[in-house]
């Protein structure tokens, strides 16, 4: 490689690079504040969130690098070109063969990356970011362990721990267990999380547990009569007092009344219930079950994304997708095998437009408006024939087709073969736009 060459390899490489940086920074910090319960509610430090999240970057970087090639060539020849560079090579009897040589080997380069990237390392990121965010949602000792705080585990059980130490031992616990019938309170000095094959356990030590039923403070209503059965108690209480009221008085002396219920008593016997729907038990170790905070493992949706491509190419009858969607793994083999082939064709849109030499009374405006069309027109149809590559086997082909006649018809216009040119109504307007600018810019 020449020193022309290792000029135009490098400005084009650079910029790519810069597209790629700036593009999936961008995009990977909006998609990071998803998973931002990591730190939040699951008790996971900023270094393991940034080491999670950045399992994602693969997958961005596999959308953006063909536009960011497209942009990269598209900077090198405007470069080359308002330099008059391009200009130069072509009265020195270069053809724009051996102009893009260098930007050939970039685009080949970029093709093989993303290929990779398709095939083996975006399946494998995507897999261990699902693995790690699912042993984070597991990990019992780090989402209780969170001193000072009180954390709700899960609806109706709250845990509050004073302090942790280093070698994992919690100190001042209370626990709030709500979810039965018979509330629960657990008081202890000290515990430890112990898991062993029967399952994860909270181990308390010199502490107590304080259970209240949960109708303690339930009571009967005593039944009132109505109004007119205490009218009719009434009319016969009455009467009874007037036909043996005075035989009463000259016989005995009247009874004196019923003493009435002493307060005393209601309140003891309110007491009493209380002690009998509550009770408080001292232990010096008791094993609380966490188990069912840890999820479950079992039947975990593994999406075709996330299968290798072994597997992609040969799915077991048994999977869920097989069985019910049959057309998933045939869209996700295809959009992989096919992914290199689109960065080839972002390139040659841009080459075929502008690898031609212009001066600089011409106007390259017109030639930037129709390139970016084009490759929003090939993006388009990629996304439409993947979306019909699960109902329809016969979009295969056409995944392929795509980008190799894109390539083709701009290689026939890099040759010469075809001329494909702007209105020349669209020049002018375009060039009458640049020139009003350009004298107010001089204004």
């Amino acid at each position: 490689m020449g020193r022309l060459d290792r000029y135009i390899f490098s400005t084009a490489a650079v910029a790519f690079l810069g597209v790629v940086v700036v593009l999936a920074g961008m995009i990977w910090a909006t998609q990071a504040l998803r998973q931002l319960d990591l730190v939040t509610s699951q008790g996971q430090t900023i270094l393991a969130f940034i080491a999670i999240t950045s399992l994602t970057m693969p997958t961005l970087v596999l959308v953006i690098a063909p536009a960011a090639l497209f942009i990269a060539t598209a900077y090198t020849l405007l470069k080359l070109n308002g330099d008059s560079e391009i200009v130069v090579m072509a009265a020195a009897g270069m053809g724009p063969w051996r102009l893009l040589r260098p930007l050939i080997l970039l685009a080949i380069l970029v093709s093989l990356f993303c290929s990779s990237l398709a095939v083996h390392v975006v399946p494998a990121s995507l897999t261990s970011f699902r693995e790690q965010v699912t042993k984070v949602r597991a990990d019992v000792v780090s989402f209780v362990a969170q001193p000072g705080r009180f954390v709700n585990l899960t609806q109706g059980l709250v845990f509050h721990v004073r302090e942790r130490s280093a070698n994992g031992v919690m100190r001042g616990i209370f626990i709030n267990d709500a979810r039965e019938k018979e509330v629960s309170t657990y008081l202890a000095d000290r515990g430890q999380i112990v898991e062993s094959k029967a399952g994860i356990f909270l181990v308390l030590e010199n502490g107590s547990i304080h259970r209240r039923g949960g109708d303690l403070w339930k009571t009967e209503a005593t039944p009132q009569p109505t109004p007119e059965e205490a009218r009719a108690a009434a009319r016969a209480k009455l009467a009874a007092q007037n036909a043996g009221g005075q035989a009463a008085k000259a016989s005995e002396p009247a009874a004196p009344p019923a003493a009435a219920p002493a307060a005393g008593d209601q309140k003891q016997g309110r007491s009493d219930s209380k002690a009998a729907n509550s009770s408080v038990v001292e232990f010096q170790r008791y094993a609380f079950d966490l188990s069912s905070l840890a999820p479950d493992n079992k039947g975990v949706d593994i999406k075709p994304m996330e299968r290798p491509l072994t597997y992609v190419m040969n799915p077991p009858p048994e999977d869920m997708y097989v069985r019910f969607f049959p057309g998933r793994y045939r869209e996700e083999l295809h959009k992989r095998l096919s992914a290199g082939l689109y960065p080839m064709a972002f390139f040659a849109i841009a080459a075929a437009a502008l690898a031609q030499p212009r001066t600089t009374r011409q106007s390259r405006g017109a030639a930037l408006t129709a390139i970016i069309p084009a490759m929003g027109l090939v993006q388009i149809g990629n996304f439409a024939i993947a979306g019909q590559l699960k109902a329809n086997a016969a979009a295969v082909p056409l995944i392929y087709a795509l980008p190799v006649v894109t390539v083709i018809i701009c290689a026939m216009v890099l040759q010469g073969w075809i001329r494909l040119a702007p209105p020349a109504a669209l020049t002018a307007f375009i060039d009458s736009i640049r020139a009003r600018f350009s004298r107010r810019a001089a204004a």
